[in-house]
């Protein structure tokens, strides 16, 4: 049988490629899970950093399902191009902003200031803006960073000193890679699975007349690697 091809995409199209999008996060994760688990850190780093592009997917086939429910039409074509781009799935896929960081440094004492100022007063209203600044800054350079880890990750390139390895990548940067993500593809998959939980009534309702849409990897069951 042969599938005709169609001028645009449906509404019922993007839904189900939205879900398989976040479907997809959650194997990716579960299956970077396992590599840390077994000490193939880069790699590991890899299908996490991959996770996130599909979250990213997610969220912008998402969009695009919301505008061809408000009469919008899209081509196959269109789509795949909305979706191309490595780095802006990535900051489709920054749901939180995680900020590591100890008291010696400059942003852990601004922190320890808004902590113990009193809420409102000269001394918490500067740290308070200053780190503000802090976060929009990160916001900006995560995406490419995280981008640029998954390349690291994967491939042997020249430096100007010696060459990059991705052998060196170290546990603690992949478990804190790989927490992120789950962390972000958490909420995305608990509001799937509850759908009255989402703030988008039309989605949910979506969702729930889809009696057999699939079952996602609970994000519960990612974080055994910790």
């Amino acid at each position: 049988m042969t599938r005709q091809k169609m001028d645009s995409a449906t509404s019922d199209y993007l839904l189900r490629g939205t879900v398989f999008a976040l479907e997809q996060c959650g194997l990716l994760l579960r299956d970077a899970r396992v590599l840390c688990e077994a000490g193939s850190y880069a790699s590991a780093v890899v299908l996490a950093a991959f996770a996130r592009e599909e979250l990213g997917r997610y969220k912008i086939l998402r969009g695009l399902w919301k505008r061809t429910m408000a009469g919008e039409s899209f081509s196959v074509k269109q789509i795949n191009k909305k979706c191309e781009q490595h780095v802006e799935k990535q900051k489709k896929a920054m749901f939180s902003v995680v900020q590591r960081t100890d008291n010696s440094t400059a942003q852990g004492q601004l922190i320890q200031t808004r902590m113990r100022a009193a809420p409102g007063s000269p001394e918490w209203k500067k740290a308070d803006e200053e780190l503000n600044k802090i976060t929009q800054s990160q916001i900006k350079r995560t995406p490419e960073a995280r981008h640029k880890s998954r390349l690291k990750a994967l491939y042997v390139e020249p430096l100007e000193a010696d060459w990059n390895r991705p052998l060196e990548t170290s546990e603690t940067t992949t478990r804190d890679f790989l927490t992120d993500a789950i962390n972000d593809y958490s909420g995305a998959q608990s509001r799937y699975v509850n759908p009255d939980l989402d703030d988008d009534p039309e989605f949910h309702a979506a969702l729930k007349q889809w009696q057999d849409r699939p079952e996602l990897q609970p994000a519960t069951s990612l974080h055994k690697f910790v």
